[in-house]
């Protein structure tokens, strides 16, 4: 080896020493672990590979799920086929659409298959709702209107104030607890709520910002209360209850999961793990007033509140008064009981439409038209720039 290759050769090990050194700091003084470095820092659909979980198991015999394949109108005047190389570009893994109860429309790409595990992220949101509605039909919780204190009161010891948020406050997401639900900083509270290895440590962090029922204000960390209520409640761990209450009703053809901490405590804001088919099931129950395959799963008035956008509430103005989000951009929303409600096209002053949806980090969006009793599930690994639920109103609207 020549004098020269030889200098480059201890410059380039110093260098890797270097950067290994300068790499074991940052993991030491950071709670980012290593795999979410590995990936940019950013969460993904498989991210449940990294934590620990908690099976859903599927039904003993699945129910039917008809497939009727038709041709769509896809929005913007696209064929099937640029339509199809459209959503691959835009980081899509899965897109279904059922009309009827009938399975119409079943892709997907980027190697993504019908038995893929996917993390769903914020869907699981509207999951605990279905879940919170279920114990209060099965006499485990008394309703909406009690104080969060009831089933934890080690709230109260925190602050005081916790004894005036209610059930109904955490569904609304109109609590006032103070909670950073940034996701660009590894020290926000949503952050440390999705890495935490101890997530009741990080819950004892939480403290009142302002009066209950003021202002709607987004935050993982009411969701995260209301599944440690239905624990507490049911006395069964949130993956069980939803397995006995939601999964094998539904007659759910594959597992599912919901990641933990590692003190066994559900990741309940973010992380049901599930494949894209039961969770068409659970659009399709939606869609049905709360039955599927003939049977009964949650009681159809309390669906309907729970998927209603709301009015008259207190609050300095509108949208405070309807729980608006973003009420002056395409992303407007009305905000339900961890349902988001689609507004009618036109306005101001915006209008509740009939399409519903639960909608998670990435675009993960499971939207629901009542009037047609469509469903539309996309799945995907990144949001790309399209509104996606705008995008599904189109195809709706093109094919009711």
């Amino acid at each position: 080896m020549k004098r020269w290759q030889r200098r480059s050769l201890r410059a380039l090990t110093a260098l890797a020493a270097a950067s290994a050194l300068a790499l074991a700091a940052l993991l030491a003084f950071t709670p980012v672990p290593l795999w979410l470095v590995l990936q940019g820092g950013r969460a993904g659909i498989d991210d449940h590979r990294h934590f620990a979980s908690q099976p859903i198991a599927r039904a003993e015999t699945p129910s039917p799920l008809p497939a009727a394949p038709a041709p769509l109108r896809w929005p913007g005047g696209l064929d099937a086929a640029a339509t199809e190389a459209d959503l691959a570009a835009r980081g899509t893994v899965a897109l279904l659409v059922a009309h009827r109860g009938q399975l119409v429309h079943e892709r997907y790409f980027d190697g993504h298959t019908a038995d893929r595990l996917t993390a769903v992220f914020s869907i699981a949101k509207s999951v605990v709702s279905l879940l919170l509605v279920m114990a209060i039909e099965d006499g485990h919780i008394a309703g909406v209107d009690e104080p969060v204190t009831r089933y934890l009161p080690e709230l109260a010891a925190q602050d005081a104030r916790f004894a005036q948020v209610t059930l109904r406050h955490l569904l609304a997401m109109r609590s006032g607890i103070a909670f950073d639900e940034g996701y660009r900083s590894p020290t926000s509270d949503a952050a440390r709520f999705y890495l935490s290895p101890d997530l009741e440590a990080e819950v004892a962090r939480l403290r009142i910002e302002r009066a209950p029922n003021q202002i709607h204000k987004y935050q993982s960390g009411d969701t995260q209360l209301l599944g440690q209520v239905i624990e507490r409640a049911t006395g069964l761990p949130l993956a069980r209850y939803a397995e006995q209450r939601l999964w094998r009703p539904l007659g759910a053809e594959f597992d599912a999961s919901w990641s933990l901490d590692q003190g066994d405590q559900a990741r309940a804001f973010c992380c049901l793990n599930a494949r894209a088919r039961d969770l068409l099931r659970v659009g399709l129950m939606v869609a049905a007033d709360g039955q599927w395959n003939g049977r009964r799963i949650v009681g159809a008035d309390w669906l309907r509140q729970s998927t209603a956008a709301m009015s008259g509430l207190p609050g300095p103005a509108d949208p405070a008064w309807r729980n608006i989000e973003r009420p002056h951009a395409r992303e407007a929303a009305f905000y339900a009981w961890h349902w988001r409600v689609r507004p009618l096209p036109g306005g101001p002053p915006l209008q509740p439409g009939s399409m519903v949806y639960a909608q998670g980090l990435h675009g993960q969006i499971l939207l629901i038209d009542r009037d047609s009793r469509m469903v539309v599930l996309r799945l995907g690994r990144r949001q790309s720039d399209r509104h996606w639920p705008t995008w599904m109103d189109e195809l709706v609207r093109l094919n009711r």
